[in-house]
């Protein structure tokens, strides 16, 4: 792989870094169950992991400006390796709350990735570069579940501990030192003084962001994704204590149907083309909306397992349609070069507060109200937020 193609270089360390941190995903309430937490802690650890990442994204992008790209994701990648094996160890609570929120801080690294990216490119060709965090994301959250799930396999049911709902944590750690070594051979640093660095991560970040809200259309669509993020994360957070209250599923068959879900998502992902070319963005989001809120209204409804898996189905090619909808929609709204990266960035961080606040009410909803209540909060959300969105577009 040639030297002078740093892009090409990272998507594979990209690739494995995001897998390594889905590995998690499905099995972290396993865990969490096994040292004593209540629903309320399920969701308030992925919470406190979302935290660290919002908190933790644009200070690894200043400290990159300083040290170079390269250093600081190595450097989180062997802190990344160190947490998830110190994880697959604990014995206690309090201690895992730390662990996850240390490992949402070097989960932050992608914002050094992106600026990677934006040292790497010139003019209308970074987005293109950005592309690859997303089909990074696309993989990663569709293999990552799946190893986790096969890690059940060999663990000790309903035990902590290396042995038992650690163990794909063991593996995770693994995969974070496979990428720290891959890293440390293929990553290339892009050539430019600090000052120069600076100025690519601006561009490529959330920039002047009260002047672009003012914009309805942007500050729309924030909006649009913020609701968006936190019904799928009310889900994230509660989905495995469901599965385990209403069908006594482990993480092995739960990590299973998150990696089906992430397979089928990819493959509806050829259907986005088509249907933004016939209908366009707008119908295209509607239609997404509605679909994945119906879905997800009416998964609980009937206890067979048959018509719960439909639904998700129906869910998941919403989901499918809805993200690069919004994307597509929220990159036309530049209106000078360079704008579309601080565009993103004021999305990423609508979707990272969406991150925050989900898992923790999704919690609160499963333990307080009832184990299908998180479904239909959900689903209203979704569909509320929808057509409230549409109604204020119309113009």
């Amino acid at each position: 792989m040639s030297p002078n193609r740093p892009i090409r270089r990272l998507f594979p360390i990209l690739l494995l870094n995001l897998t390594g941190f889905a590995i998690a995903i499905p099995v972290l309430p396993a865990l969490a169950y096994a040292l004593g937490a209540s629903p309320v802690d399920v969701g308030l650890l992925y919470a406190v992991q979302s935290l660290g990442q919002f908190i933790m994204a644009p200070l690894w992008g200043k400290f990159s400006d300083r040290l170079g790209r390269k250093p600081i994701l190595l450097a989180t990648f062997a802190a990344a390796a160190i947490l998830e094996l110190a994880t697959a160890f604990i014995g206690s609570l309090a201690l895992l709350y730390v662990a996850r929120f240390f490992v949402g801080l070097c989960a932050g690294n992608v914002a050094t990735a992106s600026a990677l990216i934006a040292d790497s490119t010139e003019g209308k060709d970074r987005s293109k570069g950005m592309a690859i965090i997303g089909i990074s994301f696309g993989i990663g959250f569709t293999l990552g579940p799946a190893i986790g799930a096969l890690a059940g396999l060999l663990a000790e049911p309903g035990v902590a501990g290396i042995t038992g709902a650690g163990l794909p944590f063991a593996v995770a750690a693994a995969m974070n030192a496979l990428t720290l070594v891959l890293g440390a051979w293929l990553l290339v640093e892009p050539a430019g003084s600090a000052e120069k660095r600076r100025q690519n991560r601006q561009r490529s970040r959330p920039g002047s962001i009260r002047s672009l809200l003012k914009k309805r259309s942007v500050l729309l669509l924030c909006g649009m994704f913020f609701f968006y993020t936190v019904a799928l994360t009310v889900l994230e957070g509660t989905f495995f204590i469901y599965m385990e209250a209403l069908y006594q599923f482990d993480i092995v068959e739960v990590g299973f149907i998150f990696a089906a879900m992430g397979l089928l998502m990819a493959l509806f992902h050829g259907a986005v083309g088509p249907l933004s070319r016939r209908i366009g963005d707008r119908p295209m989001v509607m239609l997404g909306v509605m679909l994945l809120g119906v879905g997800l209204l009416i998964a609980p409804i009937y206890p067979a397992l048959w018509f719960l898996l439909l639904a998700l189905a129906v869910a998941t090619f919403g989901r499918a349609i809805v993200h690069p909808g919004i994307l597509s929609m929220m990159s036309k709204l530049s209106s000078a070069q360079g704008e579309t990266g601080q565009l993103m960035g004021i999305l990423t961080s609508a979707s990272s507060l969406g991150r925050i606040i989900g898992p923790a009410l999704g919690g609160m909803i499963f333990a307080y109200i009832s184990p299908a209540a998180p479904f239909y909060f959900a689903g209203i959300l979704l569909l509320i937020t929808g057509l409230w969105w549409w109604r204020l577009t119309d113009r």
